[in-house]
């Protein structure tokens, strides 16, 4: 229930997911009776009476809604133009504070390869009209390697996003073949080469290499695990040969998948039975019993990951997803619900005195406007009454030119 979220162990909260119709690209909801008639939209929302510093976004796209119709959508101005103005049309409906793009993944899975200055077209023209409301534009960006080089055009999304969400999980899973971590921070000196960018390093500089700011992208934290079948229970390591077929939770019934909450059950209930292992290299746990092998994120490694995302003064970090969380606290002797995100905000805390300081800000020039009339030598006087600061984006202050009769041609400097 949305009513089990704490609304104060977060900036900002994210509700996933609503999609676009396959002709129209309007925005809808995914699932009516959920979204309407159990009034989880108005729900969601109302969190934030609980907490009047909290912002939610409305999140379009995810996994299983693809990537062809979200191609096809970007494909031209218009078709882009329908998605934005009922997109607008929907987050005023609904109350949210903007809007987080799920695209997976532009020029993949059926995408075309002007996806990638599509894209980039679109969360500017988004930017355009969201500006206007003061609403938030965020993006979930691929973490793995092939992905981003395709899909994104970095430098330019990052002029136009408030934040970079990147998705630094799913490195591994039972599609591999043989075991290997969901989301190892660093690499291993013995891992293949192909495998070598498979990890939260890796995927975090190839942003900052690619332009990116740090301050604007947030690290994705998995509150989750990859789970295998060996094929071989006595060789229980990393890289060790898996079936395709792995094993699923109670909850969340995924083939391949436990939420921490089904991890820290199967820890609690069935102690001892479970061995527990440190990967050093990747700085990260995994357990096995018998023939099954998880690959998770426990409060230590989540406290590396949030350490790491403050020495490089980036903008934060997210998780996907709450839900998975021991939201309950059944796994606590003293009830303590949320513990990874209370885990979590904690090192933040504790290593904030790490984050490096902002930069400095270039000093702002004085600007001075010319006016040369191209057809006599009069001259025409600048209001310049109105000069409130702009750092960056639109001008929000603009200067008539006074006494200028109609049908001249002239020109205007800016001299710095």
């Amino acid at each position: 229930n949305i009513e089990n979220i704490d609304p104060t162990l977060c900036t900002t909260l994210i509700y996933a997911f609503v999609g676009i119709d396959n002709t129209t690209y309007n925005m809808q909801s995914l699932d009516p009776e959920y979204d309407f008639k159990k009034k989880a939209l108005q729900r969601f929302v109302n969190m934030k009476s609980l907490n009047p510093r909290l912002k939610v976004l409305l999140a379009v796209g995810g996994w299983t809604e693809g990537s062809t119709k979200y191609s096809a959508m970007a494909a031209t101005a218009a078709t882009r133009k329908a998605f934005i103005d009922s997109s607008i049309k929907f987050i005023q409906d609904h109350g949210f504070d903007g809007l987080d793009l799920d695209w997976e993944y532009p020029a993949n899975r059926g995408g075309k390869p002007e996806d990638k200055d599509n894209f980039v077209a679109l969360v500017k023209e988004l930017r355009r009209e969201f500006v206007k409301y003061g609403w938030m534009l965020t993006a979930a960006l691929a973490a793995g390697k092939a992905t981003i080089e395709t899909a994104y055009g970095i430098d330019d999304l990052a002029q136009d996003l408030d934040f970079m969400h990147i998705m630094a999980y799913d490195y591994h899973g039972k599609w591999d073949g043989h075991t290997g971590h969901n989301a190892p921070l660093y690499p291993r000196e013995d891992e293949p080469e192909e495998e070598k960018s498979l990890n939260v390093y890796a995927s975090v500089q190839l942003y900052l290499d690619s332009g990116a700011p740090p301050h604007k992208l947030v690290l994705g934290l998995g509150l989750y695990g990859r789970t295998f079948l060996l094929r071989d229970a006595s060789n229980p390591g990393i890289n060790a040969p898996s079936h395709s077929t792995a094993f699923a939770g109670p909850y969340t019934r995924e083939d391949g998948f436990l939420g921490y909450n089904e991890i820290c059950e199967k820890q609690t209930t069935e102690e001892g039975l479970w061995q527990i292992v440190w990967q050093k290299a990747h700085q990260v746990p995994y357990m096995f019993r018998d023939n099954m092998w998880v690959g998770y994120d426990d409060d230590v490694s989540l406290n590396l990951k949030a350490a790491y995302a403050q020495r490089l003064g980036l903008g934060g970090v997210m998780i996907w997803s709450i839900d998975t969380d021991d939201f309950t606290g059944a796994c606590s002797q003293k009830g303590i619900k949320f513990p990874m995100l209370r885990a979590i905000n904690q090192a933040l805390s504790q290593h904030a005195d790490t984050r490096p300081p902002p930069p400095t800000p270039e000093p702002k020039p004085d600007i001075d406007l010319d006016v040369d009339n191209d057809l006599d030598d009069n001259r025409y006087d600048i209001d310049d009454t109105r000069t409130s600061p702009v750092d960056s984006g639109v001008a929000s202050v603009s200067y008539p030119v006074l006494n200028i009769a109609l049908g001249l041609a002239f020109a205007i400097t800016l001299v710095h």
